[in-house]
């Protein structure tokens, strides 16, 4: 009887390993540990988060102020539009994460239930063994000592016993250490998952209820529109954020030569020869951008260009306008596609043409997209031609996308240079 009671002890304190014990809060202070390095991720993703939070909050108090002051309905648009992008992006990027999230849970959720599993196994084998050592009798390890066919055999058989119940005993810890781990791991996860819903939620209703302030802003602009007065102050705005987009334009173009021209003289120092005066003048039929002059897919796959490019003269007021490049009216959150390879160099707002993206395709060629309601790329990523890099927006004449094309610091026109329809 012994025996059996020294066997079922042994047998007891394998499952106390298994079910918890002491080594629980050990376990719990390892995971607390680990998880420090995960959480300087965490706290750099949450303060990006943050810092879109203020933004959203600052332009909040802004458009309370400006009602209270009663500034301009122009004015007022523009903080309701970047107050709605910023929304946007947050709603982007918690949505981002709650996807990322969900697919940890599944996985955490497939190893639990395979740590269980070999838990129960763990747990039939020894009582097997309790089982059998039981019916065996009381003198099985002595008999199986004693009967080896020599010392050599019997040290050998020993060694085996004491191995294989070590082996047992470590097994019973890490599958117990596993699953505990795996639990606070998917409790974690599971808390994560839910404050991001929250969170998203919270976010999609502030969005739907701006969206229901931005639609009354523009009812004050449609009425104030025929008048020449704001007419012509609207038309001010967007001359002057035209030459902001210029300045911009021209601005990458010298940053992007001055890295060619260190680069040329970098290769001539090492060559041990002097620099050329000047860079090479290549034709713009011979680039790569050249090449697809005529042949670029477009960056809406629908819509009708209401605005062309170049002079226009407002029949009414007889006020003459610059267009540097084409609007196109279509559905607001259409796909804005990217016409060519190249890369994301800034995304910036800009009054009267809201979020902008400058993509810089190589050879000095440039284009520009405007009057974003979301952007789906960040700067300095690469994207390829046809990739859905944003969605479009409304403007003050409506729902539209505007669209610039630059070879250097020379605008052009963009009907010559997409694929006929």
């Amino acid at each position: 009887m012994s025996v059996l009671l020294r066997y079922i002890g042994w047998f007891a304190l394998i499952l106390g390993l298994l079910m918890g014990g002491g080594a629980g809060h050990s376990l719990y202070a390892q995971k607390k540990k680990k998880s420090r390095t995960a959480t300087t991720s965490v706290k750099s993703k949450q303060k990006e988060l943050d810092a879109l939070r203020s933004q959203i909050q600052k332009y909040e108090e802004r458009i309370k102020e400006s009602e209270k002051r009663e500034r301009s309905a122009l004015q007022r648009l523009d903080d309701y539009d970047r107050q709605t992008s910023l929304i946007r992006s947050l709603v982007t990027r918690l949505t981002e994460d709650i996807a990322e999230n969900q697919k940890e849970i599944a996985i955490a959720q497939l190893n639990l239930a395979t740590a269980e599993n070999e838990l129960r196994k763990l747990k039939r084998e020894f009582a097997r063994i309790v089982v059998g050592m039981y019916k065996r009798g009381r003198t099985h390890d002595t008999e199986l000592l004693l009967s080896a066919g020599s010392v050599n055999e019997m040290f050998i058989r020993s060694k085996y016993l004491k191995a294989y119940s070590e082996k047992q005993r470590i097994q019973a810890q890490e599958i117990r250490k596993r699953k505990k781990e795996i639990e606070i791991q998917k409790m974690i996860l599971e808390e994560k998952l839910q404050l991001q819903q929250q969170t998203i939620q919270e976010k999609r209703s502030e969005e739907g209820m701006l969206r229901k302030k931005v639609t009354a802003q523009r009812g004050l602009i449609d009425k104030v529109r025929q008048d020449k007065e704001s007419y012509e102050t609207q038309l001010r705005r967007k001359q002057a954020a035209a030459r902001k987009i210029e300045r911009v334009i021209a601005d990458l173009i010298e940053r992007e030569r001055k890295k060619m021209e260190t680069a040329r003289r970098a290769e001539a120092k090492k060559k041990g020869s002097a620099a050329p005066s000047a860079l090479p003048s290549v034709p713009i039929s011979n680039t790569t951008f050249g090449k697809l002059r005529g042949r670029l897919p477009w960056p809406v796959a629908q819509g009708a260009v209401v605005e062309e490019f170049g002079e226009h003269v407002n029949p009414r007021f007889g006020t003459i306008t610059l267009n540097n490049g084409i609007d196109i009216a279509l559905q607001e959150g259409s796909p804005v596609r990217s016409v060519a390879d190249g890369i994301v160099k800034v995304i910036q707002f800009i009054p009267s043409f809201g979020n902008l993206m400058f993509i810089d395709h190589g050879d000095e060629f440039i284009t520009v997209y405007a009057h974003l309601s979301e952007v789906l790329v960040r700067e300095g990523k690469s994207v390829k031609a046809g990739q859905v890099i944003a969605r479009s927006g409304e403007a003050v004449s409506g729902s539209r996308l505007h669209f610039e094309l630059w070879y250097g610091k020379q605008k052009q026109n963009p009907i010559s240079w997409l694929a006929k329809r």
